[in-house]
């Protein structure tokens, strides 16, 4: 199909920037503080890294905007790079609704320079120059320092969010039994947990409502461990064999000490590879997937595993979905169970 030019100077503004949204971008929130004290922030897709050495990256802002003279005085400014967990702060900075983007504002951290707490990442930046651009201005930043953390971004193609996961949002919109569990390593050692009264160990999981999303009650489960700790990748998906559920594993980070701590009559420990932890729960499925984390850790090559008739894939964190027979991490050890 051969399609027309369009010429961009001659034709409405609205269809050259839907032109612009084929390309998909992350989402960030740029912010500063003024030299009255008060806290400008604005929702930004226009964001690109400019250079290594010296570190530097840029944002735009349009000339119409009511933070424009703050951001072309100001000295520092931020730029938060969004995880797939903060669609609503995203819309609350791009809101024209001032009570909701007050509300946006008075929850960021930082002291002296203003920036969105657990994040992505996030960029701490002192004015380079502003550059005029048509009808936008460039804010050019020399980067000062920065930090990041393990998660999905949040992506934005044609005027929507786009998500990077296996359809995990959408799985927790249908309303269909649905358990989520997270593993959490540390040191090369697993977190299990163990019910009062059972000789068996579990993964910590919970079953997920119609509505909740994965994130909180993760966060919320670990929590009772007295451990801050956040899902980051969808680590396998499947169903254990005469369950009509469907277990969503994810692999979770912290940034904090993963000691845990027993709580209402469950006991919380964590196991090594020594401990052939795979031997103390229940499941199939679950025992291999103890099984196929500590040899992917040892062999520093991971993947996303999916159940399929046909013995399951398993998506390369660098590559294609391979069949689960021909996933071989080079190791000498073999798991016993099949998956």
């Amino acid at each position: 199909m051969t399609h027309m030019w369009v010429d961009a100077n001659d034709c409405e503004r609205r269809l050259f920037r839907d032109m612009l949204g084929s390309f998909m971008t992350g989402v960030t929130v740029v912010a500063t503080r003024g030299g009255d004290g008060v806290v400008r922030a604005f929702t930004a897709n226009s964001f690109t890294s400019v250079s290594l050495d010296p570190p530097l990256v840029l944002a735009c802002l349009a000339k119409t905007s009511g933070s424009y003279d703050t951001f072309s005085s100001a000295e520092h400014f931020s730029i938060s790079v969004l995880g797939d967990w903060q669609r609503q702060i995203s819309n609350a900075f791009a809101s024209r609704d001032p009570l909701v983007k007050a509300d946006a504002l008075a929850r960021l951290g930082g002291a002296d320079v203003p920036f969105v707490e657990q994040s992505l990442a996030t960029m701490i930046c002192a004015r380079d120059r502003i550059i005029d651009a048509g009808d936008h201005v460039i804010l050019l930043g020399a980067v000062e320092r920065f930090q990041s953390k393990n998660g999905q971004p949040l992506g934005y193609f044609r005027g929507g969010y786009v998500g990077f996961g296996l359809a995990v949002r959408e799985l927790e919109q249908l309303g269909a039994p649905l358990f989520v569990g997270g593993l959490l390593e540390r040191e090369g050692r697993v977190l299990l947990c163990r019910r009062q009264g059972s000789d068996r160990w579990e993964v910590p999981g919970a079953a997920l409502s119609a509505g909740e999303q994965h994130t909180g009650v993760l966060r919320s489960l670990f929590g009772r461990f007295g451990i801050q700790a956040d899902a980051s990748l969808l680590y396998s998906l499947f169903q254990e064999e005469g369950e009509r559920r469907t277990t969503m594993m994810f692999s979770v980070e912290t940034n904090g000490e993963a000691e845990a701590q027993s709580a209402n009559g469950i006991e919380a420990r964590l196991f090594g590879v020594e401990d052939s932890p795979w031997g103390l729960i229940d499941g199939e499925m679950k025992r291999g997937m103890l099984q196929r984390f500590f040899r992917e850790r040892e062999a520093g090559c991971f993947g996303i595993y999916y159940d399929t008739a046909d013995g399951g894939r398993v998506a390369a964190l660098d590559g294609k979905p391979l069949p689960w027979a021909e996933w071989r991490p080079g190791l000498p050890a073999k798991p016993a169970v099949a998956r």
